[in-house]
Formats: C-alpha cells, structure tokens, sequence
C-alpha cells in the first residue's frame, strides 16, 4: 500500500507570515470596532440627556415652573429635584429638601444613604467611572467674611452632566429658586437665600419655588441649551474637584456650567466647549467651568424642547452664548 506523505511542520517563515497576517488584520479592524464602540456609546449619551429633558418637562408640567439649578445656596441642586420623574421615586424619598446637603439623614427610610447614590442617567458610558463617590470637604456655613460652624464632609453621587447657567451666575434658564423661606435654631425666621447663606448648622428652608418657566424662554426652546456634557480634567475625574458630588450645591461647577462670554465685560473669561481632554489647567480657559464630553468634535446638550443634539466643539463663544441665554433676543438657529 502506498504511504501518505507527512505533513512537515510550520517553518518559521511561515509562523512569521500567519502571525504578521493576524497583525495586519486586527490593526484594520480594531479602529472599525472602537467607532463603532464610541458610536454606541454617544447614542447612549443623548439618550441619559433626553430623559434628562424629559424629567425637567414632567416637573415643569406638574409644578408650573423649570427645577431650579437649586434650592438655595449648599440646599439640593437640580439633580436631586427632577429624581421622582427618571424613575428614582425610591432614591428621591430618601432625601429631605428642606436640609442642607450636608446635613441629610444618614441614613433614609430604606436603609440608605440619600447623597451616596449613582443615577445612571447622569453617567456618560463614554467615560468610564468606577462606582466611587465624590471627595468633599469640610465648609464653613455663613459667609466667607463671616463664616459659622463647621459642617462635616459626605461623599456624594457624580454626574457627567450640568445644567447650561448661562455666561454667568444665574443668566441661563434654569435659575436659583427664589421665595425662600424657613427658620433657624432658636425659632429665628429665615427669608430670602442671603438669609439661608449666612445660616447656621440645623436651618430649615420650608418654602421654595422656581423664577422661571418654558415661556420665559423668548428665544425659542429648541434654540436654548439647558443641560450639557461637564469637561473634568484628568486630574478632577472620579470626584474631585470640580467632580464632586452632583447634589452638592457648595461646589458650583460640579452641578452648573457656563457658555460664551459677556458680551462687553473687559478681561471676562471665556468659557468655550474644551475639546481636548489632555488641558489640566484653568488659565487663561477656566476649564473647569466649561462644557465638553469624551466624545470627539462634539458636545452633547439638551435643548428646552426636551431634545438632546451634538454641538460642534468649534462653535464660536457668541454662538455658545446665544445657545446658553434664553432670553437676549439673539436667537442661534443651530443646523
């Protein structure tokens, strides 16, 4: 009977070609699967912006008026108010409104900490995050030329998003609440958010309402930003800094940002949409008080209307402006 000729073994040549073939062949598809991975993700991104929209029209619709961006000064901010309309009725019932951030119960009627709450919804998938709370630190209650007790530290929730405060403090749709009223220990009346800054520890604020509604939105609700991806810095991620705690009002760029730049303030700083993930510093760019995601070339907002759209990071700072205050009569018709 014939014999069947042995296959010989793979010669080294050979071993080298297959392995440089491999090589070849998942250089070329690995940058079709990262797109494809990023492109998943961004979906994902408008979509947590949206129901963002949504819960803020629910709100709208069932108390007349926008959630304010917060209560008052160190009181919950916007993220903490808007819970019960993304499905977080459990989360929300744990939280007391009329206290201080700091000064929440320790625990809630479930059994868990109120402010040591993730919402998926306020978490971009492009930008991993390892479940930690946020880093705070320990404030004075009162006022920086007239500070009160100290009031200790709670790690909070963080988010990837921010409400749109316009150029400034209180320019954008989404303002502080206003008709504060409640009572200090010792029976003291409280009224008005000066009157909650320079409180001390154990203040009730029992009053309060939003100054602003869809209809005082005059330049139209699909031309006005409300919310938008945070830029955090490298160094801030996983809540530091500028990434503290969400629900925490005391740091104003963890849970608001601003857009453009006053139009006749010399020496304003200009708050562009930062597209380059690598800038740590905040000067001459304050950074850490600007919009910009993970995502390249855009920035992903939600508009009054409900809807949530990618922006150009080359958007101009006067067209950020227009697209970040509601009512100065200079309307951006965005493509």
């Amino acid at each position: 009977m014939a014999r069947t000729p042995k296959r010989g073994a793979f010669t080294l040549i050979e071993l080298l070609v297959v392995i440089a073939i491999i090589a070849v062949l998942v250089g070329l598809l690995l940058p079709a699967v990262q797109k494809v991975r990023e492109a998943s993700a961004r979906t994902k991104c408008l979509n947590n912006l949206k129901q963002i929209g949504l819960a803020t029209h629910n709100f709208h619709d069932t108390y007349g008026f926008l959630p304010p961006d917060r209560i008052a000064n160190d009181w919950a901010t916007w993220a903490v108010i808007i819970l019960p309309y993304l499905e977080q009725e459990n989360a929300f019932r744990n939280w007391d409104l009329t206290r201080r951030y700091a000064e929440q119960p320790a625990v809630g009627p479930n059994g868990t900490d109120p402010v040591a709450f993730t919402v998926n919804q306020y978490v971009c998938p492009s930008r991993p995050r390892t479940g930690r709370l946020s880093t705070e630190v320990a404030f004075a209650t009162g006022t920086s030329a007239n500070p009160g007790p100290m009031l200790t530290p709670r790690p909070g929730g963080v988010s990837d998003y921010a409400s749109v405060a316009g150029t400034a403090n209180n320019d954008g749709a989404m303002q502080i609440a206003g008709g504060q009223s409640g009572t200090a220990p010792g029976g003291v009346v409280l009224a008005n958010n000066a009157a909650f800054n320079n409180s001390g520890p154990g203040a009730i604020l029992q009053k309060w309402k939003g100054t602003t509604t869809l209809q005082k939105i005059t330049d139209g609700t699909s031309n006005t930003a409300l919310f938008g991806e945070k830029f955090v810095r490298r160094t801030s991620l996983e809540g530091r800094a500028e990434d503290r705690s969400v629900y925490n009002s005391q740091v104003g760029n963890a849970f608001r940002r601003f857009v453009g730049v006053r139009p006749g303030v010399a020496g304003d700083a200009p708050n562009p949409i930062v597209a380059d993930p690598r800038i740590t510093t905040t000067s001459p760019v304050p950074v850490n008080q600007c919009f910009g995601g993970p995502h390249p070339g855009v920035c992903l907002f939600t508009l009054a209307d409900g809807s949530s759209r990618p922006v150009p990071s080359t958007i101009s700072l006067d067209d950020l402006r227009r697209f970040g205050v509601p009512d100065d009569g200079e309307v951006l018709n965005l493509p």
